[in-house]
């Protein structure tokens, strides 16, 4: 499914005034709004998929970054995985995933940074559990001690990597 929504995304995407462009033989049904806080939602419906995803592009990316704080985009991708006011358990996003046929994951480039989960789109609940579970990431992310020590050398130990 996140395959289902990296596609849906590649192939569809809507213009300022909320129209919807895509594929001739794209057989998917789109419907576009823009949130009284100005963010942008596309959805997607394909009713011969049994998976549900969701995306989030924040718009902000390595070139974002303060002079003085290279690396901060990345790191903020790594925190809000780890725990939020409402679920504060690290991990917990995750195992919710894992019960559900589900995985999640995300990605900083240049200009963005994108967050996606799938799961099996069998239980209504289970999939609005999910969704207002990825969305405290956005509104209430915890950012522990002990995560951000932690994150930090991560992103460090990546860095590194990249540059051999």
């Amino acid at each position: 499914a996140a395959a289902t929504a990296s596609a849906a995304a590649a192939v569809a995407f809507f213009a300022k005034n909320d129209e919807i462009l895509k594929s001739p033989k794209d057989k998917r049904k789109y419907e576009a709004y823009t949130l009284d806080n100005g963010l942008r939602v596309l959805l997607c419906s394909d009713p011969t998929s049994q998976e549900a995803a969701a995306a989030m592009d924040v718009h902000v990316g390595a070139t974002s970054d303060p002079p003085e704080i290279q690396g901060l985009a990345h790191f903020c991708e790594h925190m809000l995985f780890l725990g939020t006011e409402q679920y504060p358990t690290e991990g917990s996003f995750e195992q919710f995933l894992t019960n559900n046929s589900g995985r999640s994951n995300a990605f900083t480039d240049s200009e963005d940074t994108v967050y996606y989960f799938d799961m099996d789109a069998a239980d209504d609940k289970k999939l609005g559990e999910g969704l207002k579970r990825f969305a405290s990431f956005f509104t209430s992310p915890l950012f522990t001690q002990s995560a951000t020590s932690r994150e930090l050398n991560a992103i460090e130990s990546e860095h590194s990597k990249n540059l051999q």
